[in-house]
């Protein structure tokens, strides 16, 4: 009984919350700037400096379960991207870098959210290399509203910009996520329509916990969050962030301790090899699944 009146004060409390970010936005909320406009650059640097810091990225990004090798890898990339602030390789390998850092390796909030920040906007910058694109953000478009001149090559750089920017957001706080709520869908929806098997489903999976997460209020829909969680699996069944992810926010959502368990306990219980060049991330899936599967007599009643 004290259990399950601790677990629907804490709902109350989670929907009041989302009712008071709510009407804060109305008054205000933390702001980022963007990286669309590419910074000027007169003449671009030698290209075989480029290649041996890219290089250099590369070799210390393969030691990445190592956070001192991972910040390498990043601080080689950047210094080739000021040798060439176009080089877009540099920019999409950074975002993913600056997301998996953050999201594996830090545990404050005050670190995760400078390198959210930051691999956003090398996602953005990516984002502003097509040039029809650029073009139109100069025209004062909203950059979601010019998604459909971006094509394949742009997709990581919308992708992993949605990854980091939902994940600052997340950490900035309910007022934060409902101001780019609007902007989070409409990148991850063109992610889904533009490749759906792009990062192991990573589109669909996206959209699933988007729709397990918000309130129903707010377009928050579990029948399609189970669809877009199952094509994910379907698409991709071996990557564990799927599972965990469906475990942490569907099967949590519906009560479902049955399947909560049963996910958390096939991500930790697979070798990690099954996706054998992703072993890094999925062990952090399964240190977070172990973490998870721990809450569960808090989280079920």
């Amino acid at each position: 009984m004290e259990k399950r009146i601790r677990i629907s004060i804490s709902k109350a409390m989670a929907a009041l919350i989302v009712v008071l970010g709510a009407v804060s936005l109305i008054i205000g909320c933390a702001g980022r700037e963007s990286a669309y406009v590419l910074p000027e650059v007169s003449q671009k640097g030698d290209a075989s400096q480029v290649e041996r810091l890219m290089k250099e990225g590369d070799d210390h990004y393969k030691l990445r379960e190592d956070t001192k090798s991972l910040e390498a890898a990043i601080q080689s990339w950047e210094k080739a991207l000021e040798v060439n602030p176009e080089n877009q390789t540099a920019l999409i390998k950074l975002s993913i870098a600056c997301y998996w850092i953050a999201n594996g390796h830090l545990e404050e909030k005050e670190e995760k959210i400078p390198y959210f920040h930051k691999g956003a906007q090398y996602g953005e910058r990516a984002m502003a290399l097509n040039p029809e694109f650029k073009e139109l953000m100069k025209q004062g478009k909203k950059d979601y509203e010019c998604l459909d001149v971006l094509g394949k090559k742009e997709l990581p750089a919308v992708y992993w910009a949605y990854c980091n920017l939902g994940r600052w957001s997340v950490n900035q706080g309910f007022v934060t996520i409902l101001k780019n709520k609007k902007k989070l869908k409409t990148f991850i929806d063109w992610v889904v329509k533009t490749d759906e098997e792009f990062q192991f489903a990573g589109g669909h999976r996206s959209v699933a916990v988007y729709y397990a997460k918000a309130p129903s209020f707010a377009g928050g829909d579990l029948k399609k969050s189970k669809y877009h969680f199952d094509r994910s699996l379907e698409l991709a069944p071996n990557y564990f962030t799927t599972k965990l992810l469906m475990a942490e926010f569907y099967a949590y959502k519906t009560q479902d301790r049955e399947m909560f368990v049963r996910l958390l306990n096939e991500v930790i219980n697979t070798d990690p090899a099954v996706a054998p060049n992703d072993i890094p991330e999925q062990k952090i899936s399964q240190a977070k699944a172990k973490a998870l599967l721990g809450k569960a007599d808090d989280m079920f009643e």
